[in-house]
């Protein structure tokens, strides 16, 4: 199965919305972006939460090594 959003291959878990199957760090940057919008925020702001999660995400996956 490959990602609708990047292309590439998902491995493990994947992340379903109601049209796409997105690879883990696609499905992150989308769940960060529905949390800002659903907080009353405008596209930047969902810009902006997409990435803090996915930084935080990222940064919990290193610290679990």
């Amino acid at each position: 199965m490959r990602c609708d959003q990047c292309g590439q291959s998902v491995r493990g878990e994947s992340v379903r919305t109601a049209t796409r199957v997105l690879c883990a760090r696609c499905g992150e940057r989308f769940l960060g972006a529905a949390a800002g919008l659903t907080a009353g925020g405008g596209v930047p702001e969902a810009v902006s939460t997409a990435g803090w999660l996915e930084r935080i995400r990222r940064l919990r996956r290193r610290d679990s090594r």
